[in-house]
């Protein structure tokens, strides 16, 4: 049998009105002789020797009626003494009886368990129900009773009424819990709602079908499109015609493989102007960890954009004041012998304005009559002054040299225009040779010295499309990195050349572009940073260290291709150029049963 442990509540109230009754319960409840008697009938049902066990004295108090039974139960809990349970006589006249005390005990403490005493059918067990409701707190003991069976209920009970209290522990402190996680919750939620509605970022969840299920007010603020939900405005039907496509593939990608993707695309603003914007996206799950959505998170950077773009213009004019003095080197070369040429023609002219002259008169007097004697003297004076046979034979080379200076001239005019050119803001399919052929245009007084120039184009080499400004400004700075470093290597070239090699050739959808050098090499402790930003090993005033950062970031972010280099110590460096021929080259649809968006 099961007895309360000592720290538990063992106050137990009798009600009844007959005094020998309350005598009954204090020797069963609290005198030795009950337990005894327990413990020896429990050995005898069982077939065990009775251990020694401490017997359990419960804390008896006696009420002879219900509104004293009451009264006692207030005061009691309100010193936090409460009952655990009462045995509760039915008839105690002339006052309430015992189920009208009940109802109102447990009013005061619905936590009381009760053990109806009763010897009389004055109540069925219907008419309790009806009157207390049902209850696993109400127990029926029948007159006579057996003292085991008192001993047995008043143990039950009371160790009901301890677990029912851990219960209420267990249930405050869970409801505590909540409450704080709840709160914990909230404060989240509306920490993550006040970033969604004051972040310049646009957030948005598009459903399979392209329809957005979520849009952050910066989207209204953007594109005027303050709402999401079925039937509305998707990002899709708002992104550039040219974009939409990869814009779909990338988040199919996401639906698909359930892995983040980064694309740019083009959107049309809520004031009509087209505005560039850089977006991640990522799988939105639901709460069986299945993507069924796309978390798009998108940024506007047009004015960056446009600011990276000045940058990059005034980079190239930096590069070209750079160069200043080599470019008017090369431009003053011809146009000297032009200068020369020129006043070599002129003084040949006056020479021949001569001779023409004296031809002239011979000519008349010959019509005339006799040709006088002085007059052919002078005519052969003229002659050998003029010396016609020498100005037959330079005067169409100086010609041809001129034009050659014009169109040394022009060719070095047109590499500095177009390299100077701002740029577009859409991809032109070029002749890379003629851009490699205009780089090296450019930079000619800064390798001439040092190194030879070679060009090893595939004849059938096609177009590509690229930004041609952006293309040019890394072949720039590509060769102006082969010269430094060869110059290194050779010194002034006195002693022999180096060479830079451009060559370039098919590799299935892309174009390989090689820039080749005889130079230094690159050492090993830093071929791991030549591609952050400012870092140069060229001494002070020779580098910025942004050249090949700004090349990686061309090719790279602008052109959807690769840059990476090879390198030997002592023996020269390639540095390897692949761009895609198609726009779709570097991006690989997945298609899946049902299309993103239509």
């Amino acid at each position: 049998m099961n007895k309360p442990s000592p720290e538990q509540n063992v106050r137990v109230l009798v009600v009844d009105d007959n005094r020998s009754i309350h005598g009954d319960f204090r020797k069963i409840l609290c005198g030795p002789d009950a337990a005894a008697e327990t413990e020896s009938m429990e050995a005898s049902l069982f077939g065990e020797p009775a251990e020694e066990r401490r017997a359990v004295t419960f804390a008896v108090d006696s009420a002879y009626q219900g509104q004293e039974a009451l009264d006692m139960v207030i005061k009691a809990a309100a010193e936090n003494r409460p009952y655990a349970m009462a045995f509760m006589d039915v008839r105690m006249p002339p006052g309430w009886d015992g189920i009208e005390t009940t109802a109102k005990i447990w009013e005061t403490d619905p936590d009381m368990q009760i053990v109806i005493c009763t010897a009389y059918s004055d109540y069925s067990w219907e008419g309790m129900i009806q009157k207390l409701g049902y209850s696993d707190k109400l127990l029926i003991l029948k007159k006579p009773f057996d003292n085991v069976e008192a001993l047995q209920l008043a143990s039950a009970l009371t160790e009901k009424w301890h677990l029912l209290q851990r219960v209420h522990q267990q249930v405050g402190q869970l409801e505590e819990a909540v409450r704080q996680r709840t709160g914990e919750l909230s404060r989240s939620e509306r920490h993550y709602r006040l970033i969604a509605e004051n972040t310049g970022d646009l957030i948005e969840i598009i459903d399979a079908s392209g329809r957005p299920l979520y849009r952050s007010p910066s989207c209204g603020r953007l594109f005027a499109q303050p709402s999401a939900g079925p039937g509305e405005t998707g990002v899709l039907d708002v992104i550039h015609p040219d974009d939409r496509d990869a814009a779909a593939a990338a988040m199919r990608a996401c639906l698909h493989d359930g892995k983040r993707q980064a694309f740019d695309f083009r959107a049309r603003g809520g004031n009509g102007d087209w505005l560039a914007l850089e977006a991640h996206c990522g799988p939105f799950r639901d709460d069986r960890a299945e993507a069924g959505a796309v978390l798009l998170v998108s940024r506007d950077v047009t004015e960056r954009r446009k600011l990276e773009l000045h940058l990059r213009q005034a980079q190239k004019l930096e590069s070209i004041g750079q160069l200043a003095t080599g470019i008017a080197h090369e431009i003053n070369t011809p146009t000297q012998f032009i200068g020369d040429n020129t006043h070599f023609l002129r003084t040949a002219f006056a020479d021949l304005q001569g001779l023409l002259a004296r031809h002239g008169e011979l000519l008349a007097a010959a019509e005339s009559g006799p040709v006088p004697a002085d007059l052919l003297a002078a005519v052969r004076s003229a002659r050998a002054t003029a010396n016609p046979d020498y100005l037959a034979a330079e005067i169409p080379r100086a010609i041809d040299d001129m034009l050659n200076g014009i169109a040394r001239t022009a060719k070095i005019v047109k590499a500095m225009r177009n390299f100077a050119h701002p740029g577009t803001t859409n991809k032109t399919s070029v002749n890379l040779a003629e851009i490699a052929e205009d780089a090296l245009t450019i930079t000619r007084n800064e390798w001439r010295y040092v190194a030879d120039a070679v060009i090893e184009f595939e004849p059938a080499l096609p177009v590509v499309p690229v930004f041609p400004g952006e293309f040019s400004q890394v072949l720039l700075n590509l060769i102006i990195n082969a010269t430094h470093t060869i110059a290194e290597r050779v010194g002034d070239g006195s002693r022999g050349k180096g060479t830079i090699t451009l060559s370039a050739r098919l590799d299935g959808d892309w174009v390989e572009m090689r820039v080749r050098d005889t130079g230094m090499g690159i050492p090993e402790k830093v071929q791991d940073r030549v591609y952050d930003p400012f870092f140069t090993t060229k001494p002070m005033g020779k580098g910025t260290g942004q050249g090949l950062a700004l090349a990686r970031s061309i090719i790279v972010n602008q052109h959807g291709g690769s840059l990476v280099f090879e390198t030997v110590l002592g023996e020269g460096t390639v540095f390897i150029i692949r761009l895609p021929i198609h726009p779709d080259s570097a991006i690989t649809p997945i298609p899946t049963e049902e299309p993103l968006h239509e």
